[in-house]
């Protein structure tokens, strides 16, 4: 019976327009929630799939030693795909000409992940490859061919083999896993290096297993598999901290996104909900006095709202499905083809947004209609005791904040913001109100023109109400001001950390008699010269007189292999110390600069002695500081930095970076031609791929910018029509005493400006106090403020209400005052 009468009462109601705004901001809520989650997810698997085809798997067994032949059948046993690959640095000839190459040898399985793109003999464009070259057949780069002065179909020699070039590679994803790697690239059968004297002893062969799967299976590899010393296990997160830092910067903001969505969603459905309850008061005493219990009514109530969640949660799915349907056409040409599709949790995720919301911001408003008295029917000043303010509050921040950590995973993220947002808002409640006491002290008595005594009466009648409704548009103006402004400074600092300048040519084994001669001859060719780094490889072998093999941190992937380590006088651009101070390291003698991040892991502080070892040298050095690195910028970082006394002992090399423009490519390859001990490692296709993520993350954030604004269009719309039955009868009250329609549309003029004002200087404030917490506190980017956004926001906020306010709210001058009498 209560549900065939909830569902009687609420096909009624949905011709009011307190219900039907509570229906639009659930779909809203469902369809946003549902559509950010889902496309969010798939872009996010998109862009790691992506990511990925760096290191050419989804993870990958790296060592300097032949890998053990039954590894793969183990991988094949738990369902991963597997590939082999090994490279090395080696001279290949051409007649009389020769040049240093990057060695790389495939197995049939090869490539696993990303795209292998080779241009053949006889074609005239260049097409993915599933399976490496032939036996006898070699692929190069097309710098290669410039360098030995010779053109595709050409023989030339490695290793003392003869090796037909039968393709051109013009993108190979997975080229760049590292900066270490080898360039210009030569590729063949993994069967033609099998015994060949280029692996012999002293060779800088590194071999490589691919694998692709399962999470779990890769999980189960990783296991069961013992790896020594000299073999490693990476992924995404190890191979390339670049991309891995992006990647991470993208997900923050794709979640925060969908966090303000749904913050306003929640907003608009608790303001129509509250005036739904007190337009309702009536009814509930009615069916008090009619003999119904308390908890009869409030299942009815109840039931109600669990009907309209359940109508929106469809609708807002349906809607998703064609959400998801349009995006994917806009960004048909940006996102990778075949986006991979979206787990069922995200499903449950997005349409459980709509009864969470229900539950935190709508229940709390109807559970007073229980306890209204019968007698209400005889009085109507009679009004129901409301929950406390605290209880309601605490509902609608504990749903949200789960919903919040539901839909973005990262339980920081949604604290961070829901902590900052409840002090903000506490903060403009406080100040809100003590300015609106102050103001109405300050006009007492005063004499004002007639439609600003108006407007002002009708604000400070009810200053709850006044509160309220500059907190829901103050709140849907710092929204939009701080995805804004996310939008804007990530995307910046993106690109700052990879400019159009940025260094794209990587140059190694500088020779100390080089030292000189290489920065002249880049200048010699109008290339901006960097500083110079001295590069050894050491590795750590005691921590303070203990030998790591005795440690706990004898597992780390930084333990037993070499650590390439450097040394300056200045600290490094893109370097920030932490902790101690660099000037003691670069003064000496025997410190040691350490990345904070690798001594937290391995549990080093300040005062630590640690012990390297190479070239047969041990040298024992103090850390004296911690700093952090941008793992964003393109230049050189180090996680070991000695002190230059130590240095100066050690057998080294050096290196640098630098910015090739693609006009200059023929420098590049004088400066190859002219040293050819030094080893060159173009970025470029690097920078490449990462700024094609990039852009198609600035659409993706763009298209999640206009939900939002649907989402603020919402609130406004739900603040100005739950007010218009209070407004049409101070309207007719005042226009049965003799105001004119022009003075009171004057009024709703000036009274919008008003709030418009007053909300957008909340809305500077709160987003001022909540954008500092999340740059500093969470993306770690600098903040600079809002700036001349105080100066065109109150003006454009008071248009963006007043226009829109007074033509939904025309009604109130235009409607005769004997009709809005007669219907209240």
């Amino acid at each position: 019976m209560s549900v065939r009468l909830a569902l009687r009462l609420m096909l009624r109601e949905l011709r009011s327009g307190e219900l039907t705004l509570i229906f639009l901001a659930l779909v809203l809520a469902v369809t946003v929630s549902t559509g950010i989650a889902l496309f969010s997810q798939r872009l996010d698997l998109a862009m790691q799939a992506s990511a990925n085809d760096l290191l050419g798997a989804d993870m990958r067994v790296r060592s300097t030693t032949a890998m053990p032949e039954e590894w793969q059948a183990d991988a094949a046993e738990l369902g991963l795909d597997s590939a082999r690959t090994l490279t090395f640095p080696s001279v290949v000839v051409a007649g009389e000409q020769m040049t240093l190459a990057a060695v790389k040898a495939v197995d049939n399985g090869y490539p696993l992940r990303g795209e292998l793109r080779v241009k053949g003999l006889d074609e005239s464009m260049a097409r993915i490859r599933t399976q490496g070259p032939r036996p006898g057949e070699a692929w190069v780069e097309a710098r290669l061919l410039s360098l030995l002065n010779i053109a595709p179909g050409a023989t030339v020699d490695l290793g003392g083999k003869a090796y037909q070039i039968t393709g051109t590679i013009e993108k190979e994803s997975d080229r760049g896993g590292g900066f270490y790697t080898l360039s210009p690239r030569i590729m063949v059968h993994w069967s033609e290096l099998e015994g060949s004297p280029l692996l012999g002893p002293g060779s800088r062969v590194r071999y490589r297993l691919l694998l692709t799967g399962s999470e779990s299976a890769l999980e189960a590899f990783a296991d069961n598999t013992t790896l020594d010393a000299n073999q490693s296990l990476e992924r995404l997160g190890d191979g390339n901290r670049q991309m891995a830092a992006s990647l991470d910067r993208a997900r923050r903001y794709l979640g925060l996104a969908a966090i303000l969505a749904v913050v306003l969603s929640c907003v608009a459905v608790a303001v129509s909900a509250r005036r739904y309850a007190e337009r309702h008061f009536d009814i509930s005493a009615l069916m008090r006095t009619f003999g119904l219990s308390r908890a009869s009514v409030l299942r009815i109530f109840l039931y109600q709202l669990l009907l309209l969640g359940v109508a929106a949660t469809v609708a807002g799915g349906v809607l998703a499905l064609a959400l998801q349907y349009g995006l994917l056409q806009i960004l048909a040409e940006l996102i990778p083809e075949g986006l991979p599709p979206a787990t069922p949790g995200a499903w449950l995720l997005g349409l459980s947004a709509g009864l969470l919301s229900l539950f935190g911001f709508g229940v709390p408003h109807l559970l007073p209609l229980s306890s209204i008295s019968p007698l209400r029917v005889l009085r109507r000043d009679l009004v129901p005791v409301p929950l406390r303010g605290w209880l309601i509050y605490a509902l609608a921040l504990g749903s949200l904040t789960l919903l919040l950590t539901l839909l973005t995973e990262d339980p920081l993220l949604s604290a961070g913001l829901m902590g900052g947002g409840a002090l903000t808002l506490l903060l403009l409640v406080v100040l809100l109100r003590a300015g609106l006491v102050l103001a109405a002290r300050l006009l007492r008595n005063r004499a004002l023109p007639l439609s600003l005594r108006f407007a002002w009466q009708h604000l400070s009648r009810n200053h709850t109400a006044t509160a309220g409704q500059l907190l829901a548009f103050a709140l849907t103006i710092m929204v939009m001001l701080i995805i804004g402004m996310l939008r804007t400074d990530l995307l910046a600092d993106w690109q700052r950390s990879m400019p159009d300048d940025a260094p794209n040519i990587f140059a190694l084994n500088i020779q100390s008699y080089e030292q000189e001669d290489f920065p002249r001859s880049l200048l010699n060719h109008s290339i901006e010269a960097q500083t110079l780094y001295p590069m050894i490889p050491m590795r750590l072998v005691k921590v303070n007189g203990t030998d790591v093999g005795e440690l706990e941190i004898r597992r780390d992937r930084s333990i037993d292999r070499d650590l390439i380590t450097s040394s300056a006088e200045n600290l490094p651009e893109n370097n920030d110390i932490v902790a101690g101070d660099w000037a003691v390291t670069a003064a000496g003698p025997g410190q040691v600069s350490v990345e904070h991040e690798l001594a937290e892991r391995l549990g080093f502080s300040l005062g630590d002695v640690l012990t390297f070892r190479a070239g047969g040298i041990d040298v024992d050095a103090e850390i004296s500081s911690l700093r952090k690195l941008d793992w964003t910028a393109m230049t050189p970082n180090f996680y070991m930095m000695l002190s230059p006394d130590l240095t100066a002992q050690l057998p080294m090399s050096y290196m640098t970076s630098f910015h090739l423009p693609a006009e200059q490519e023929g420098a590049l390859v004088s400066l190859i031609r002219t040293y050819p001990g030094i080893t060159f490692i173009d970025t470029r296709a690097i920078l490449s791929q990462v700024q094609s993520m990039l852009q198609r993350l600035t659409t993706a954030v763009e298209l999640i910018l206009v939900f939002v604004l649907i989402g603020a269009l919402l609130v406004m719309l739900s603040v100005l029509l739950t007010s218009t039955r209070e407004r049409l009868m101070q309207g007719a009250v005042l226009r049965t005493l003799g105001a004119a329609r022009v003075q009171l549309q004057k009024a709703q003029w000036v009274e919008f400006s008003m709030l418009g004002v007053l909300s957008a200087l909340l809305a500077l404030l709160g987003a001022e106090l909540v954008s500092a917490g999340l740059y500093i506190g969470l993306l770690d980017i600098p903040y600079s403020g809002l700036g001349w956004v105080w100066l065109w926001l109150p003006p454009a906020t008071t248009l963006g209400l007043a226009i829109p306010g007074t033509l939904m709210l025309r009604r109130v001058s235009r409607v005769p005052p004997l009709t809005v009498l007669r219907e209240a």
